[in-house]
């Protein structure tokens, strides 16, 4: 490469990366203003014009979070209902996407269409006839009243990619394994599923995450507000005459902390679940 294509190359990497800078500046501007509205006083979070940077940075409306809402609570909450989704998400999932994987059976393009159906409707659509199946079932006002549904709406998704990932392991590894005798339970829980790592944590954390942002189905299902997660907890605090938006805030950012903190740690795995699959070898 001459010395002019190679300045070019160089340019074209600089626009490139420049731009991806500014779209990543861009997309978590919202993030920062809401963190750093936390650290102004009431008065100053509604100045105009706005301000970026807090005059006079303070912590005090984490403190004040911490001893007069119930946000450790809300947090506990969120994991429970999170975690739970994830329990019952995949307990489905994998079966039905391993099945599809290895057989075929007739109406086989059938079931995988009919379970994408699901992610066409918008939960707030069919939440009064979620609501008479979970009064009938005796689930309301419990987590499970919350977990179903979630799990419900997060199926299709984990389906079709946990189906195409099985597709890319070869059967020849379970084959081997059935000739030694291994069972079907045994190779799907000691070969295949450690195969499919990246694809397990990327449907896990997908699943975690629409957990734990769900706010209909909590306002809808749970009235105990013992059971309330971050989501209707901000909600709660709205007031019929006055809202105290760095309360909000500040619990909102106390809510992104896990998240964040799941993401850094399975950020390798999350990319590589997601694009696993997506190419025929």
């Amino acid at each position: 490469m001459t010395m002019a294509g190679h300045d070019r190359s160089s340019l074209r990497k600089v626009r490139l990366y420049g731009v991806l800078i500014g779209l990543l500046g861009l997309m978590m501007l919202p993030f920062y203003a809401m963190f750093s509205s936390t650290l102004k006083p009431e008065s100053e979070i509604f100045a105009a014009p706005a301000t970026l940077v807090p005059s006079d940075p303070s912590f005090q409306a984490y403190l004040q979070v911490w001893t007069q809402t119930d946000v450790l609570l809300w947090v506990g909450n969120s994991f429970i209902i999170s975690v739970g989704t994830v329990v019952l998400t995949l307990l489905l999932a994998i079966p039905a996407a391993y099945s599809c994987a290895r057989n075929d059976f007739v109406g086989k393009r059938t079931f995988l269409l009919s379970v994408l159906v699901v992610q066409m409707f918008a939960p707030v659509v069919l939440i009064v006839g979620l609501f008479d199946v979970i009064t009938q079932m005796g689930l309301f006002n419990t987590y499970l009243a919350v977990i179903v549904p979630a799990a419900a709406f997060t199926l299709p998704f984990n389906v079709w990619m946990l189906y195409g990932y099985f597709k890319t392991i070869p059967v020849a590894l379970e084959e081997s394994a059935r000739i030694d005798g291994a069972s079907q339970v045994q190779i799907l829980t000691k070969i295949v599923l450690p195969l499919t790592k990246p694809a397990l944590v990327a449907s896990v954390t997908y699943t975690f995450l629409y957990a734990w942002n769900r706010l209909l189905f909590v306002l809808t299902f749970l009235t105990d507000s013992a059971k309330y997660n971050i989501p209707r907890g901000v909600f709660s605090m709205v007031g019929a005459l006055q809202t105290d938006w760095r309360m909000m805030l500040t619990v909102s950012v106390i809510g992104i902390i896990p998240l964040l903190i799941l993401f850094a740690f399975l950020e390798e795995y999350i990319v590589a679940g997601m694009t696993a699959g997506a190419v025929k070898e």
